[in-house]
């Protein structure tokens, strides 16, 4: 038996107490300290979900800060138009290397949007990275069946483009296609423009990104169909935008956190935790609806119901992250230094 103590996220709240752990199972858990030396003292938390990412993209070079359409609009913006002619090794590199900053940062899972189609969920499986993905696929032009039937069969579903860089027809097709299969459908809403909040809740979305230029109804929307809004601060302030997060979680939705592309922001989520905080402000002073957007509503999305809490039976998917006698909350974010012990991920779902 190993163990881990400290200041323990229990799912809930803080607390001080340990962790036991046996052939990477949760095996005993109790307050103060643990019965033997432990291997490891700090905050202890389940390992961290970044919640969108585009994982392929991270050796793209370019000057000033491009609009958002020159950027990632489909089919020509420069991230696809690199994505189509960069070597396999490049795009395979680009992903191994995403992944081992979020895992050396106390990341142990995320989610995907990977385009190319097949071979770019190929590619992807390929990369080997160290912790667990949920990859969702993309088509690379219009709604093909055989096309879309290959991408779900080695894939956990479909990450879309916004509904205004697609044509309806094929949008709805896909969709079908994605509940068919009993499958995950993740799409980008509202990032540069509002768009029809009602349309994207007929597609079943297990959850949309960004919504920085949702009205509050369209928050409440989300809220009442159990769609997760994923934002990616730092994204949004590259491209001038401010995510209303107050908003968003006054509306009762669920808000997860994600870092986005990976040529604009490294994918270090304790970062994009720290921005998602600050934007808060005075409405989150303790960090608690951060922490909660962090440690349990990205977990959630991966792993659904399961492995939010520290409960004994399950995976030891957790993180140790430094205490310097501060408030929990203010050392989590801490990116200056990394995680002490990042134990691996299983998946439960």
């Amino acid at each position: 038996m190993e163990y881990l103590y400290g200041t323990v996220f229990d799912g809930y709240e803080f607390r001080n107490g340990y962790v036991g752990i046996e052939n990477d199972i949760i095996t005993e858990t109790g307050d103060g300290e643990p019965p033997a030396k432990p291997i490891a003292e700090g905050i202890i938390t389940k390992g961290l979900v970044n919640a969108h990412t585009h994982s392929a993209d991270g050796l793209i070079a370019f000057e000033g800060t491009p609009k958002l359409e020159e950027l990632v609009m489909p089919p020509n913006g420069l991230k696809h138009v690199y994505l189509r002619n960069a070597p396999d090794d490049e795009l395979i590199l680009s992903m191994r290397s995403f992944a081992d900053v979020m895992h050396r940062t106390g990341t142990t899972g995320f989610i995907d949007f990977r385009e190319g189609g097949r071979k770019g969920v190929e590619l992807m499986k390929r990369s080997t990275p160290a912790i667990n993905g949920m990859i969702l696929g993309r088509p690379s032009g219009r709604y093909d069946w055989n096309e879309v039937e290959e991408i779900l069969d080695i894939s956990d579903g479909i990450g879309l483009s916004s509904i205004s860089d697609i044509e309806k027809k094929d949008i709805d097709a896909i969709a079908d296609h994605v509940r068919k299969r009993k499958k995950v459908l993740g799409i980008h809403v509202s990032e540069r423009t509002r768009e029809d909040i009602g349309y994207v809740m007929s597609l079943s979305p297990k959850f949309v990104v960004h919504m920085t230029t949702a009205t509050d109804a369209d928050m409440k929307v989300c809220a009442d169909n159990d769609v997760t809004i994923v934002s990616c601060p730092r994204s949004n302030l590259f491209f001038g935008k401010v995510p209303p997060l107050e908003r968003m979680i006054s509306s009762g939705a669920e808000v997860a956190i994600g870092t986005d592309n990976a040529m604009l922001c490294v994918p270090d989520m304790r970062a994009e935790a720290k921005i998602f905080r600050k934007i808060l402000g005075n409405r989150d002073p303790e960090g608690m609806d951060t922490i909660h957007s962090l440690l349990v509503n990205c977990r959630k999305l991966l792993y659904g119901g399961e492995g939010l809490h520290m409960q004994i039976g399950t995976p030891a998917d957790i993180t140790v992250f430094p205490s310097f006698g501060r408030d929990p909350v203010a050392d989590i974010m801490n990116a200056d230094t990394d995680p002490l012990t990042v134990f691996g991920a299983k998946r439960v779902i």
